[in-house]
Parts: structure tokens; C-alpha cells; sequence
């Protein structure tokens, strides 16, 4: 069974951001899957609001086993992911740099930097930041 990825960032109120992975099964409409997130939050706690802005299709995959109950018994599985910091770390990775460009940046949210350098990274995370 094919299974869509969403690839889904949220503010916190301290400033951080959640990033997690809505997992659906392939063809689960879009306000569906919103909804699934705006659960996830729900149960976590987390307050905000999952839209398009926040949340978009990533890729098919296949899932792993662990996944499989919860989508069988729920509809979706969640993936979290560590929460991105309000500010960025003293010597980041260029890995921390493309989250909290990410985290920060709506227009940058779901951007492909392969093959882009650190220093225009840094140089887009400047501006939004600024």
C-alpha cells in the first residue's frame, strides 16, 4: 500500500517550530490530511492550525511496518521530527541553516537546496531573519 508524505512545519508560541510528517494513504484528499494534522496538534497540545501554508505533499513512499497499524486504525501515522529552535544555534550545520530557513520562511517552507551553497543559504536566511 503506497502511503503520500506531508511534509508539515508549525509555529510554536515559545517561537519554535513542530516539523512532522503527515502519512496518508496515497490518494486521502487534502482536507483530510488537514485534518489529521490539526489532530496531531490536538493531542500534542501544540497550538495553531494546519493549512497549504504549513503543510504539503513531499512523495510516495512505501510504509514501514511501524507505521502500518496506526494508518490501518487512524487513517494517517505521524513522524516527528525534532522541533526546529526560535533561533539558531551558535556554529549550525548546514542542515540547521535549510531547517531554520524553513521554520522561518514561508516563501522557503518547501524549497529544494540541493546543489545550493551554504553561503546563499546563509545570505536567504539573513533577509527573512533581518
Amino acid at each position: 500500500m503506497p502511503v503520500s508524505v506531508f511534509d508539515t512545519y508549525i509555529r510554536k508560541p515559545d517561537g519554535s517550530t513542530a516539523h512532522f510528517d503527515i502519512i496518508v494513504p496515497e490518494g486521502t484528499d487534502v482536507a483530510q490530511v488537514l485534518a489529521y494534522g490539526q489532530l496531531y496538534l490536538a493531542e500534542t497540545g501544540i497550538a495553531g492550525a494546519v493549512s497549504m501554508k504549513e503543510c504539503q505533499f513531499c512523495h510516495i513512499e512505501e510504509p514501514a511496518k511501524e507505521m502500518l497499524s496506526d494508518i490501518e486504525a487512524r487513517g494517517f501515522f505521524i513522524l516527528p521530527f525534532d522541533d526546529i529552535p526560535a533561533d539558531l544555534p551558535e556554529n549550525p550545520t548546514r542542515r540547521q541553516l535549510i531547517e531554520h530557513l524553513r521554520a522561518h520562511s514561508e516563501a522557503h517552507r518547501f524549497a529544494n537546496f540541493r546543489g545550493v551553497g551554504e553561503e546563499e543559504i546563509r545570505a536567504l536566511l539573513a533577509q527573512v531573519t533581518a
